[in-house]
């Protein structure tokens, strides 16, 4: 697999991928904790949501969209993927969800889309298949999501209101971590009243599944692996927070 970082340290394996990106919409459920078999996949995608697009696309009543202090950026999954389109893992079978109520409270910073059992049904739709159990699991997602929002939220928050595009965003992330940039890429869509200007939905982020037991490792330049920027354009608008 194309690696980046790991640690802070670059990684020589290389795998060969030749996919083109998918666009996933993600039904909310409840669901599944302990670990299970898993599922064969090749990397994770790191998704992390722009919450203010989020609000913007007719979520405006829910509780996290009324709530002050919203973050810029939120964790919407860690999804196993696989090279070959539409093929990746889902609802491979574990028991109900059960954090630690420590990594609970903190993972809340970050996912406040728990409040409609957002975290119960990435759990069941991909941890599950990631081999990890459900502390593990979730702390590499936080761990990660910590990381992309320190590169980019200060920016974003300066941003809302503003256009700007792919290239200035990962600059911005480079700043804070060398080699960051690559591992990134940017999802828009057009939302009501912002005409046909696209706007910054969603960052993911591409992670070899090298780590011990098939946990999240090395960070891949997403062209390794056939990922890429999507709906953006040359530029994009970052969406105030209402």
């Amino acid at each position: 697999m194309g690696a980046l970082l790991a640690c802070g340290s670059p990684k020589d394996s290389v795998k060969s991928p030749g996919v083109q990106q998918e666009t996933r919409e993600k039904p909310s459920a409840v669901g599944p904790a302990t670990p299970s078999a898993g599922a064969k996949f090749d990397f994770y995608l790191l998704a992390m949501t722009v919450h203010s697009a989020f609000c913007a696309d007719g979520h405006e009543r829910k509780a996290e969209c009324r709530a002050r202090g919203q973050r810029p950026l939120v964790i919407h999954g860690l999804w196993p993927e696989n090279l070959e389109p539409r093929s990746y893992p889902h609802d491979c079978p574990v028991p109900k969800l059960s954090l630690d109520p420590m990594l609970e409270q903190q993972l809340g910073e970050l996912m406040p889309g728990m409040a409609d059992h957002l975290h119960e049904h990435e759990w069941r739709e991909h941890g599950g298949c990631s081999g990890l159990d459900d502390d593990d699991y979730f702390q590499h997602t936080l761990e990660l999501a910590r990381a992309v929002d320190a590169a980019l939220a200060a920016r974003l928050t300066t941003l809302a209101g503003r256009e700007t595009d792919a290239t200035e965003l990962r600059d911005t992330a480079e700043m804070f971590r060398p080699g960051i940039g690559p591992t990134l890429t940017f999802h828009c869509r057009t939302l009501r009243g912002t005409g046909n200007v696209p706007v910054l939905f969603e960052v993911r982020q591409c992670v070899d599944n090298d780590g011990p037991g098939g946990a999240p490792g090395t960070l891949l330049d997403c062209s390794t692996v056939q990922r890429r920027d999507q709906g953006c354009g040359r530029s994009f608008l970052i969406a105030e927070r209402g």
